[in-house]
């Protein structure tokens, strides 16, 4: 049996940048990708080939993407393409230990991981507060006081005023306000990996903000057998786990990450240090689609992917271009793509690159103009 095989059972004819991105093993490897590409198919058919044909373990695979949804749809999809396998050959697969999901579902998993912890040690998983969760903790009159006494403001209400006017330009008392502007201060310290107690700044009210959010961190890990975590934190704390065993950059053979343009800073992190062992990472993602730099997305980690992988990991990745659309009519690409090359999306002075893959050519896979 052949992957070629496989192909013409699920009626499916790669283009070549398909199929040299399928049947690329070995190395990083960087896929650009345009709308209607077929990225994901891509995904999953490496990752059957690398299950099927050169034997690496399921569980042995890190393959993750942005939404829960599209985590579903990976896991239905290589159930699915695993399932005409197993019709063929009658060798079942079990993919239940894979660690596929989003970001934050596989560092969850990390945290209580055997091979993640010195001497094999299953370590207590952390109590997770979700976005509403930590906004109730946050909001609480009592709580939300002692954090604003630990920054250095008089009392609530002179906080509230004082982060209010420096988020929104405006001197509001609103406590739903302000803590809805920590909250997210709170989370991009997270992600950005920053210690309040070597970060130094001339910005009085942003200090104050910095006082707050080691108060923060202090509480909830206050108690004594149970950490409390946010999901910024969680990644972080995965993230520490990993970097502190020297064996978890060897766990993964294969690193697969979909939707990389909306990666954050934390999340990069975590990529990188997985894939250090066996330098196996694969990314894809359309920077014309990095919509989430309010949450902390960050489209650089996508643009200059090739940079950032030489110097983590010390390799340079190869790159395939997933350029043919296959959605949309001649006419629609020929728009997109038109308008999209308006803008210049190189970098201000001093800072170099792009914004934008500068030499992506997305084209039309239909010639109907009509």
């Amino acid at each position: 049996m052949t992957i070629e095989h496989l192909w013409k059972l699920r009626n499916f004819q790669p283009n070549d940048s398909q199929r040299d991105a399928i049947l690329y093993t070995d190395g990083p490897l960087f896929l650009t990708a345009g709308p209607g590409s077929g990225k994901t198919r891509v995904l999953l058919w490496r990752t059957l080939n690398l299950i099927v044909f050169h034997g690496v373990k399921p569980e042995d695979i890190f393959l993750s993407t942005f939404t829960e949804k599209a985590a579903l749809q990976l896991k239905d999809g290589l159930r699915t393409l695993l399932g005409v396998v197993t019709n063929e050959t009658g060798q079942p697969f079990d993919i239940s230990k894979m660690a596929l999901g989003t970001v934050h579902s596989i560092c969850q998993s990390i945290i209580t991981d055997r091979r993640f912890s010195e001497g094999g040690v299953r370590k207590h998983p952390p109590l997770l507060m979700d976005a509403l969760s930590q906004y109730f903790k946050l909001y609480n009159r009592r709580y939300w006081t002692q954090l604003c006494l630990a920054g250095g403001f008089a009392d609530e209400n002179i906080a509230n005023t004082e982060i209010n006017d420096y988020f929104i330009g405006f001197a509001s008392q609103s406590r739903h306000n302000a803590v809805s502007s920590i909250i997210g201060l709170f989370n991009r310290f997270s992600e950005e990996s920053l210690n309040p107690d070597t970060c130094q700044t001339s910005d009085s009210t942003l200090t104050k903000m910095l006082r707050m959010y080691r108060a923060y961190l202090v509480d909830l890990n206050s108690h004594p057998l149970i950490k409390q975590v946010d999901f910024s934190l969680l990644q972080k704390l995965a993230h520490d786990q990993i970097t502190c065993l020297e064996e978890a950059a060897s766990v993964y053979k294969h690193v697969i990450i979909d939707e990389y343009q909306d990666t954050n800073a934390i999340q990069e992190k975590i990529f990188f240090s997985l894939a250090k062992g066996n330098k196996n990472i694969c990314v894809v993602g359309d920077d014309d689609q990095a919509l989430y730099r309010f949450r902390g997305a960050t489209v650089e980690n996508l643009v200059e992917f090739e940079d950032r992988c030489l110097n983590a990991i010390g390799v340079k990745p190869k790159r395939i271009d997933l350029d043919i659309n296959y959605r949309s009519r001649k006419h629609i690409v020929d728009t997109y793509t038109g308008f999209i090359n308006i803008a210049d999306w190189k970098k201000d002075k001093p800072l170099s690159g792009h914004y934008r893959i500068h030499d992506k050519n997305i084209k039309a896979h239909s010639t109907d103009t009509q």
